[in-house]
């Protein structure tokens, strides 16, 4: 510090030192200091008290229109100091609405329900059709065919030859309204074997969401044969083998805690053969019964498919399984 080299000076510089003190004193006491922390205005705490009660009776006697903008606007407060206000003084109540929609079917035996769909595999710049047939309740692998067309006596071939093998046939076949389904020669097959048919309905996927999933599950062991022009199609099947023989045997379900689809085909009681007979007789019954106005409306097939699901959970061979589709939270206050 220059003090000049005199008393004067010395006196001057004293002077201006006990001018910044007062300063830093007023700035001080005013909050204004430069290395001090800011002060938030909007916080409710520094808002003034009359300012705090205005929002909050606004807030509770206009719920709909109080938005941050309209209830600033009118008490004279930032749009932050708005949200502040609501999110300290005003609780908000939460409703939970819920949707619950129906699920896929769920099966309390074994071999109640096989279903059966096609696959397309692209193959040498054409296409090949895999028919796969699986058990519902376990979601195993029965077997599956590869044919050049979609046809119904491949179909038909398919589950016949399952039955024989399997020394079992299914109370019910789930299957989509494709052609090879809906034609008489799987159809006649179905009533040879007193399978009673299920279509499905239109615009319903969870109908066969299972086998579908399956599907989906094959198509990683096919997948890296369809980009290729020199696949053969011995590599076709082995492909559509390891598939069936990997998902039964060696694919741990969450579903199934744990266990694979052979396990819990192992472990599933089977249905009783007399339930066939009345599974049979309550489906007849019901179509007999039914109003004619469905056959002129086009509501017949799906009307037939819901007496038969109606029979089977009379006979607590089936349940819904229901889920949740979305749930949505709506706060208010």
């Amino acid at each position: 510090m220059d003090l000049g080299g005199t008393i004067k000076g010395f006196c001057r510089v004293i002077s201006q030192a006990r001018g910044k003190i007062y300063n830093w004193f007023r700035k001080e006491k005013q909050g204004d200091l430069e290395d001090q922390k800011p002060i938030v205005h909007s916080h409710p705490n520094k808002l003034p008290l009359e300012k705090i009660k205005a929002a909050i009776e606004f807030i509770e006697r206009h719920p709909e229109i109080s938005t941050g903008y309209t209830v600033g606007t009118r008490v004279g407060i930032s749009q932050t100091s708005v949200s502040n206000i609501r999110n300290r003084y005003c609780p908000r109540v939460v409703e939970k609405e819920v949707n619950i929609i129906k699920g896929s079917y769920g099966w309390a035996r074994r071999n109640v329900c096989w279903s059966i769909d096609t696959m397309a595999i692209r193959f040498i710049g054409g296409w090949l059709h895999a028919t796969v047939l699986i058990e519902e309740a376990s979601r195993l692998i029965l077997g599956y065919r590869v044919a050049e067309q979609k046809l119904g006596i491949y179909a038909r071939d398919l589950l016949l030859a399952t039955i024989l093998q399997m020394g079992v046939k299914p109370l019910v076949v789930k299957h989509d309204r494709g052609r090879e389904f809906e034609n008489e020669e799987f159809q006649g097959a179905l009533k040879e074997q007193k399978i009673v048919s299920l279509p499905s309905p239109a615009y319903y996927a969870p109908f066969n969401s299972r086998v579908e999933r399956t599907i989906r599950i094959i198509r990683r062991f096919t997948a890296p044969l369809e980009i290729r022009y020199d696949a053969a199609l011995q590599e076709i099947d082995r492909a559509l083998y390891r598939a069936q023989r990997d998902i039964n045997y060696q694919m741990p379900r969450r579903i199934f805690n744990g266990q694979t689809s052979d396990e819990i085909y192992r472990t599933t009681p089977d249905y009783e053969p007399y339930e066939r007979d009345r599974l049979i007789e309550d489906v007849y019954e019901a179509q007999e019964i039914e109003d004619s106005s469905y056959l002129l409306d086009g509501k017949m097939l799906d009307r037939l498919r819901q007496d038969v699901v109606e029979s089977l959970c009379r006979n607590k061979l089936c349940h819904i399984e229901y889920q949740l589709k979305k749930v949505k939270i709506k706060l208010t206050g």
